[in-house]
């Protein structure tokens, strides 16, 4: 079926393996030298159609650092974005992330931390971003180094989920992966719906070989 208009591409890249030295894990966690390796690898991630002509990243360590060796590849400056940043949880540790506290928090009022956003105003937070990007950037590619929960959001509203619904699934997303979402702003054919998405993968990790980690 031909394009009746413009589309924009949104990749979406997980930030690379993160560890610190104490065993903590929180918003200052840098990469581990799994983590680099990782973040080498996401070159073998995009063909001459899917390359970025733009790269933002959230401002966290972890995905600042993920993204440098794409960046450099390609000849890009990042642009570190705040609205990428992570819904926040209280800083703890590998262990305790793994344990998935996140699992107790489905309804739209939760917050991970006191005063902290509630679920619903992160999920608007990343609905605008993704609308707001799918319309600045035009017929391009774009890319955002992130975080799996933004993911998830980015996730939610490609399918049309209001962001103020219940979150009560979630995706299967290993550190370095790839969620590729091409955007019809005004969709993407005449007399169709008035926004189109076509999800073209989630959590992708072939160009990482053997460097597969969820965490």
């Amino acid at each position: 079926m031909s394009n009746s208009y413009w589309s924009t591409t949104l990749i979406f890249i997980r930030h690379a393996q993160a560890r610190a030295p104490d065993g903590s894990y929180g918003n200052d966690t840098p990469l581990s030298p799994f983590g680099h390796e990782q973040a080498q690898a996401l070159v073998a991630a995009f063909t001459s159609e899917t390359v970025p002509a733009i790269v933002y990243t959230s401002p966290y360590p972890r995905a600042v650092a993920t993204a440098q060796p794409l960046c450099y590849y390609y000849g890009i400056t990042p642009i570190v974005d705040a609205r990428l940043a992570e819904f926040a949880f209280p800083a703890g540790s590998v262990a305790t992330v793994q344990q998935r506290p996140d699992l107790v928090l489905w309804q739209p009022d939760h917050c991970g931390v006191p005063d902290g956003e509630t679920l619903a105003t992160f999920a608007t937070r990343v609905a605008d971003l993704c609308t707001a990007m799918a319309l600045q950037h035009a017929g391009k590619s774009v890319a955002f180094v992130t975080h799996s929960g933004v993911i998830d959001a980015a996730l939610r509203w490609a399918v049309g989920l209001a962001t103020d619904s219940l979150w009560q699934h979630d995706f299967d997303l290993a550190t370095a992966s790839v969620t590729e979402i091409q955007v019809w702003p005004y969709g993407r054919v005449s007399n169709g719906a008035p926004r189109y998405c076509a999800i073209r993968r989630v959590g992708d990790v072939r160009h990482l070989g053997q460097l597969i980690s969820d965490l």
